[in-house]
């Protein structure tokens, strides 16, 4: 670590000393634009030099400069102006609107070009957007902001997960991730997960397969491509500091009944967890086992009585500080950013902490006519959460949480580990589920990881108009982890209801390693006066190897040495490995017509290794069409409108599959090997043997439009997505032998509409309010399968489930229903009065209708006031916590006839069996109302848990403040910026969901909707962040 230090101390100087310049004399201004409002972050360079600085809040700037120097003041969307300093030390300068908004976009492999030229829809979000409230993981800060996106934050804890889909779900069974691109090299959302987001400059979002159709089949959903920091030219040396801390909190429990306690069928029961007793009555009643006589515990009495916030006390309130140190700088012909980072969670679950430590090193040296750069982040992180699998049942944590009655002080049992406390195990309340507090002290699971993503490039500059660039990239990494479970017996005098919890431990550890090399030939010329080429070939390789292994025994024969040498009987051992190669060529022609007109038309041809070596390749050809109406008939500027484009687009694309999935393979027998003797099995899954790749062509037409001098702007899109041969997981015949059978079957059509609105609502003298509004819909529908089958599943309980269904919206749910007459009335039993249970019925689909974004700030002086809300509906979500917690009888629907039986509400009898006639149901009662109704026939029907998915959310909110320049000027400190922010400060959800947040998910896979039960409560945070720039 020493020699680290030195060695970026030593850079530090060496660039400090290279930078250094001597001061003739300082010359101060004010950047403004043509109605004087200033301009906020205006670059203002000494032309020639590397010299230069920015313009503050005020648009106020100040320069080292020698009298005849050239300064350059440059601003976004603005015409470059230049003034060469004379004898005065003040200049002042207005920059004018640019109308041609010739903006420059990074495209697919890194390739800057003019937005204009573009074919398809693509959208980008600054560094300044990304870092408003100081986000851990850059993929949440996206939340709300891009038309087209969903971010599904799929688990809150210290080291939380997301799902990012652009533009829906394409396939029934394959992946619908979006491509992650750091610095040009393919990566993964793991390497974008493990980057600090203080190091991003820009993130674009390439939003269909048309935009990143040079990728190849890993882009078939779209891509992100993130470009991280470096040293601008004319950028002087500069050192910062960003720190951020944030304090997190339960934002809502579930919403439980508190009007009945501890019991089961209407008797009080002082060791039950369950809530079937009688009324609270606020008198005092023993919880807990009787003690007996010399016990060093008084048997536990306690008011009978709800306590208020008796689950949300046992949570705590979590802590993230983040810290970046970070510097960059540049020289003639080179620039670097370095940055340091470090971040300490503590969760809101007692115990939960995760660290970890980001490096980055950005570089260029300019030789020649070749430009060579390297992008390297190492990551190293540490976790400790409470184990997954607790108590002799392998619950999860909120399960214990959650079972604990109403009149219960939850907060008290911390005590765990004392024999003399009433947390301990034989003195606990609780005959049948653990201690939350014993759990997090007995089940843990932690992990060390470490992950390098780095890439170098070499550009030559052939000529003027030639260029061609190789780049090699990788992304590596390892990881170690730990899962331990201690063993627990109970006294049975005491607890004689509690079953023994055995022990256990598993090591695991995995590496990974995907190596990409690219080559780019680019050139640019003209075959008339009229009409350009931009012309570029290509070629590309990527290697991907993983290992995973896993060795687990269990009942440990030393208490507290969790250590595999430690565990008695077969261990159980488990190895993965896989290698997938993959090769591709391609090429992309851009004519431009005068300027106006441009016809993009490209083709990549690739090899895998994951298909038959006969059906290993495959074509994707692209082409598109910009039209660019303000430059090709200027008039049309005169009014209001600045800039109006037109695009439209086709591509096709292929997805292939993963390692060794057209291959039926063989797993070891439990109990193997045995002795010398060794036994395998075949696994469940049979493989068509004309298996092939899945087809996605997609259709876009866009529109791009500015008006009032580029003060607002409007994008809009309308697309179409279809996806056949669709590879998926089927049911085979009974007679094959086979669980599942994967097959190339089906079609997938999908439209969308996106529309995002933005610009300066108002805009006056030290005031301006800016509002981004983005608008996604999205619909996929399954259009066939296969003969004779309408429907798949892609996962299901059996009761209830995600399906793909011919003519309905995908995904979509069905669950267990009630039973109806051709009016929509509920059939009872005409014995029990109790509601009929149907059969599996089409719930609705798990992913919204649209999605409506809003990005606000407002800047007043020095002040800047900025949020993000979304708004999500028109989709379902499985209460799978509800469904579960059902037979407790917490739910409110368990008390809303007051345990009394009842007559079901609009229902129907039917007059005899088979008759079809139905007459309404006025005097027959259900049975049992007191429990068994509940958590039989009512818990039955799972249709009583698929709820309404709408939810509106507050993102981001951030109040930031920056100090004025006339403060800092006789200091070494160039900026500083302090801000107060929140995330998730809050949500609105229909009456009807009352348990947890829909977003949440059980795993990022294709099987959206099913969440609540495995995650902790939904959170919010809220802090502070400060920047100091030297």
């Amino acid at each position: 670590m020493k020699t680290k230090l030195r060695i970026i101390l030593t850079l530090f100087l060496a660039f400090t000393v290279q930078l250094s310049f001597a001061q003739q004399r300082t010359v101060t201004g004010n950047v403004s634009d043509d109605s004087g409002m200033p301009l906020i972050g205006a670059t203002i360079a000494i032309a020639g030099t590397s010299t230069g600085t920015s313009s503050d809040f005020d648009g106020n700037y100040s320069i080292s400069v020698n009298q005849g120097d050239v300064l350059s003041f440059s601003y976004v969307g603005y015409s470059t102006q230049d003034v060469t300093v004379g004898e005065s030390s003040t200049v002042n300068v207005t920059l004018l609107t640019d109308n041609t908004l010739e903006e420059i976009v990074v495209t697919a492999y890194g390739i800057q070009r003019q937005k204009k030229t573009l074919t398809y829809q693509a959208e980008a979000v600054g560094s300044k957007e990304l870092m408003k409230v100081a986000p851990t993981r850059a993929a949440s800060a996206l939340a709300g902001k891009v038309a087209g996106v969903q971010i599904n934050v799929q688990s809150n804890g210290v080291n939380p997960s997301t799902q990012i889909l652009l533009r829906g779900l394409r396939s029934i069974s394959q992946n619908n991730s979006a491509l992650i691109v750091i610095d040009g090299s393919v990566a993964s959302q793991g390497a974008f997960d493990a980057l600090n987001p203080n190091d991003i400059e820009s993130l674009n979002v390439l939003k269909g397969a048309t935009a990143a159709a040079l990728y190849g089949s890993a882009a078939s959903n779209g891509a992100i491509l993130v470009e991280t920091k470096s040293g601008d030219d004319g950028e002087a040396f500069k050192i910062g500091i960003t720190t951020a801390n944030t304090m997190e909190s339960v934002a809502y429990m579930p919403k439980f009944q508190s009007e009945y306690g501890t019991g089961w069928q209407g008797v009080y029961d002082p060791v039950e967890n369950t809530n079937w007793g009688p009324r609270f009555d606020g008198t005092s009643r023993q919880i807990g086992p009787t003690f007996p006589e010399g016990y060093p515990l008084q048997t536990q009495m306690v008011d009978y009585a709800p306590v208020d916030n008796n689950l949300l006390d046992f949570y705590d309130t979590g802590n993230t500080l983040q810290n970046t140190v970070y510097a960059s700088g540049s020289s003639e012909g080179s620039s670097f950013y370095m940055s340091v980072g470090n971040q300490k969670t503590t969760g809101i679950v007692p115990s939960d902490t995760y660290d970890r430590n980001t490096f980055r090193i950005n570089a260029s040296k300019k030789l020649g006519d070749i430009t060579l750069k390297l992008a390297s982040n190492y990551l190293r992180d540490k976790q400790s959460v409470v184990g997954s699998s607790i108590g002799d049942q392998d619950r999860p944590l909120y399960w214990f949480v959650l079972n604990t009655p109403a009149n219960i002080p939850l907060s008290r049992y911390s005590d765990w580990s004392n024999p003399e406390g009433y947390g301990y195990a034989d003195n606990y309340y609780n005959a049948y589920y653990q201690n939350p507090y014993w759990a997090i002290g007995t089940n843990r699971n932690s992990s060390n990881n470490s992950r390098l993503t780095a890439n170098i490039s070499a550009s030559w500059d052939i000529s003027d108009s030639t260029n061609f660039t190789t780049r090699l990239g990788v992304n590596t990494g390892n990881g170690a982890g730990k899962n331990w479970r201690a063993a627990q017996t109970y006294n049975s005098d005491l607890q004689p209801a509690h079953s023994a919890v055995s022990s256990f431990v598993t090591d695991s550890e995995s590496s990974y390693i995907t190596y990409t090399t690219d080559a780019i030939l680019s050139t640019k010329f003209d075959l008339t006066e009229d009409l350009n080429v931009i012309a570029l070939f290509g070629g590309t390789n990527k290697t991907q190897k993983s290992r995973s292994s896993a060795i687990a025994v269990t009942n440990i024969s030393i208490p507290g040495f969790y250590d595999v040498s430690n565990g008695t009987g077969q261990p159980v051992v488990s190895v993965n490995e896989s290698i997938k190669k993959s090769y591709g060529v391609f090429t992309d022609l851009t004519f431009g017509y005068k300027d106006y007109l441009f016809l993009n038309l490209a083709g990549r041809y690739d090899f895998t290794s994951t298909l038959p070596s006969g059906d290993n390749s495959y074509f994707y050809p692209y082409a598109g069409l910009s039209f660019v109406a303000t430059d090709a008939i200027p008039s049309l500027t005169d009014g209001a409108l600045s800039y109006l484009k037109a695009t439209v687009s086709n591509s096709t694309v292929y997805n292939d599959l993963g390692p060794y999935l057209n291959n039926e393979t063989y797993g070891q027998s439990s109990g193997f090997p045995f002795g010398s003797l060794n036994g395998f099995f075949q696994t469940g899954t049979a493989v068509d043997s004309g298996l092939t790749k899945e087809m996605i062509n997609t259709t876009e037409f866009g529109v791009n439009a500015a008006f009032f001098n580029n003060r607002l702007t409007v994008d809009a899109a309308y697309y179409l997505t279809n996806s056949t041969d669709l590879i998926t997981f089927t049911t085979p015949s009974l007679s094959s032998g086979a669980g599942s059978f994967l097959t190339n079957i089906g079609e997938v059509e999908g439209t969308g509409y996106e529309f995002t609105i933005g610009g300066t609502v108002l805009k006056a003298t030290d005031f301006s309010w800016d509002v981004n509004v983005n608008y996604t819909a999205n619909e996929q529908k399954v259009k066939s399968i296969s003969e004779g089958v309408n429907e798949i599943t892609i996962t299901s309980t059996g009761e209830v489930g995600i399906f793909a269904i011919v003519g309905e919206d995908f995904p979509q749910m069905k669950a267990t229903s009630y039973q109806r007459d051709p009016q929509g009335r509920v059939i009872i039993d005409a014995a029990s009065g109790n509601p009929q249970v149907g059969e599996l019925k089409n719930m609705g689909k798990t992913t919204p209708d649209y999605i409506l974004g809003l990005t606000s700030t407002v800047n007043y002086k020095n002040f800047s006031l900025s949020a993000t809300m979304d708004y999500r509906t028109g989709h379902v979500y499985y209460e799978q916590g509800s469904d579960a917690m059902e037979f407790t009888g917490r739910s409110l629907e368990s008390v809303s006839a007051n345990r009394q039986d009842f007559v079901f509400p609009n229902s129907v009898v039917e007059t005899g069996a088979g008759t079809g006639v139905y007459v309404p149901n006025t005097n027959i009662p259900i049975t049992d109302g007191k429990q068994d109704y509940w958590t039989n026939t009512y818990n039955e029907i799972k249709e009583n848990y698929v709820k309404d998915a709408t939810a509106l959310k507050i993102r981001e909110v951030a109040l930031n403040y920056t100090l004025p320049a006339d403060v800092l000027k006789n200091t070494p400190i160039s900026a500083v910026n302090v801000g107060f922010i929140g995330r998730n400060l809050f949500t609105w959800l229909p009456s009807e969901n009352h348990f947890s947040d829909p977003e949440f998910n059980n795993s990022n896979s294709n099987a959206i909707g099913i969440g609540g039960y495995f995650q902790s409560p939904p959170t919010r945070s809220y802090g502070f962040s400060v920047n100091i720039e030297f």
